[in-house]
């Protein structure tokens, strides 16, 4: 039966006449029609620790989360909302072969709702995303043609159309596509800011290999731009001769000159200015490479000179003794572009499809060049099947790879390749439902919790009753002994500055009245549920 057969008359028409006065121009999907998505809950996400995955010696700065990645985004939230400098996706692309998974079944081309249900996946974890980002961060999502101007009109709703940055072109692609009429060579990656105003691209290192000196000037290396620039002003038009040739120049049609008169006289006796490399040409200003150095070049929306999807694939492979683990990865060099020109050599990078952990791959490689302190949190589910029950991705690929980028590993061609160092925490996310919380809910777990709200590396929980970290700490019961090693860590601090959590807070307030003391589990509860 329709849920608008127990309507009449004067209820439909002013059902339609609501709906046709919101009607707006924008993205629409069928959201009442489509299944829920079986991932939305409100249950609680806790992160259990598997130190046995984990790499390296703990605390971990680094973060891999094997779960759902709504899941993991709502916890995330938790703790790291406006924090994350950049985060950049690789989400399925909804090609109808087998490639997006809808409450554990995939989604194929005859689906009637096949795009409502991809756009209502990603709007619910794009809103997350959203939360995540600082006010100065950005977000990069590959797409195909498949979805991508639904996905653009998505993200113009998610994050507003004044917060675009631009569609980055990776040419993805050198060789010819035979078995269809056109060459698909490219993908898309949107970017956009959580505010514009806040966000600017950084520059990329200047081309050094473009810069010669043939005429050996002191100065070193230089190019030749040219002299003239955009609009018409009178005092920036003049005729300049060519002392070599005697051809007088005027600025090209709808142009003028870059500098005013006398500084291109200045210009032209500090031998700044040549004309043609040789001499017969308009003239052209000399910019030197360490003038570029320092301001770098902004980078431009047409990316062919990063790795192929054919490099990315040999370079995984090299990973993994020439198995193919992984049939889609991205090459590094591209995620190291977004990197340079998305954040700080500090920030936290988050990729929520992590798939094979390109991006923590390349994360490692620009910390390891320019001594940068980058962290990186990768989601990735294990992407088991009915068919392949056991299959984990998380576990036996992304944080595999990662593990070998990091400690070293010995590649296809039996040569020893340098781990890049660092290491990474290997968590799971696990819901519990928010009514069984203080009853399912274990140290552990509130620690881990704990140490992420205040932006603390990840240590396992110690196992005793009482652990601190800065001025956090966490009493999980009462013991006396437990009691006095809060009252002995209190006397460190100046209590004002102490947030201690614990079961009971009137029960030892009265050790430092002027602290912090928060409730568990009611605390992780209201954050995690806002």
């Amino acid at each position: 039966m329709s849920k608008y057969a127990h309507l009449d008359r004067d209820a439909l028409i002013g059902l339609l006449e609501r709906r046709d006065a919101q009607r707006q121009l924008g993205l629409v999907w069928e959201r009442e029609e489509i299944e829920a998505d079986a991932a939305l809950n409100d249950d609680y996400v806790a992160f259990d620790l598997d130190a046995a995955l984990s790499h390296g010696p703990a605390p971990w700065g680094n973060l891999i989360v094997e779960g759902d990645n709504f899941d993991a985004l709502r916890a995330l939230r938790m703790s790291h909302a406006g924090r994350i400098g950049c985060i950049y996706i690789d989400p399925p692309y909804n090609t109808g072969n087998r490639d997006f998974v809808y409450n554990d079944r995939f989604v194929d081309k005859a689906h009637r709702f096949r795009h409502s249900l991809w756009l209502e996946f990603m709007y619910r974890r794009l809103t997350l995303a959203r939360e995540l980002l600082a006010d100065d961060g950005v977000i990069f999502v590959s797409i195909d043609d498949h979805e991508l101007f639904r996905l653009g009109m998505l993200m113009d709703r998610v994050f507003g159309e004044d917060n675009f940055v631009a569609d980055f072109i990776w040419n993805h692609r050198k060789s010819s596509q035979n078995d269809t009429d056109v060459s698909l060579a490219h993908n898309y990656t949107l970017c956009y800011a959580r505010n514009r105003q806040l966000f600017s691209l950084r520059p990329l290192p200047a081309d050094a290999e473009k810069f010669d000196n043939p005429d050996n000037d002191a100065r070193g290396p230089w190019v030749a731009d040219p002299f003239d620039a955009p609009n018409i002003r009178p005092n920036l038009t003049y005729p300049i001769t060519n002392p070599n040739t005697g051809t007088i120049y005027m600025p090209p049609a709808g142009r003028c000159w870059r500098f005013m008169q006398d500084k291109f006289n200045e210009a032209l006796a500090d031998n700044r200015i040549v004309f043609g490399r040789r001499g017969t040409s308009k003239p052209q200003y000399k910019r030197f490479l360490s003038e570029a150095e320092s301001k770098g070049k902004n980078p431009f929306t047409i990316w062919d000179d990063v790795d192929t999807a054919t490099d990315a694939t040999k370079e995984l492979m090299a990973i993994f003794d020439g198995d193919k683990v992984f049939s889609t990865p991205k090459p590094v060099s591209l995620i190291e572009r977004i990197v340079k020109i998305a954040c700080d050599k500090d920030a936290i990078i988050l990729d929520f499809f992590a798939g094979s952990g390109t991006t923590a791959h390349a994360v490692a490689k620009l910390n390891a060049e320019d001594g940068g302190q980058r962290k990186f949190i990768l989601v990735s589910s294990t992407e088991a099947t009915d068919e392949q029950p056991d299959k984990n991705l998380c576990r036996d690929v992304c944080a595999q790879r990662v593990r070998r980028v990091l400690g070293g590993y010995t590649n296809a061609k039996g040569e020893k390749v340098d781990g890049l160092g660092g290491g990474f925490a290997y968590l799971r996310a696990r819901r519990i439902p928010a009514h069984r919380l203080a009853l399912k809910i274990d140290h552990a777990q509130v620690w881990h919790a704990l140490q992420l709200l205040h932006a603390q590396p990840l240590s396992p929980w110690p196992g005793a009753g009482f652990a601190a970290a800065g001025a956090m700490a966490y009493l999980a019961d009462f013991r006396e002994a437990h009691v006095e090693r809060l009252r002995d860590w209190l006397a460190t601090l100046v209590p004002a500055t102490a947030t201690i959590y614990c079961w009971a807070p009137e029960r030892v307030r009265a050790l430092a009245p002027a602290a912090a003391w928060l409730p568990i589990p009611q605390y992780l509860r209201e954050r995690c549920g806002r």
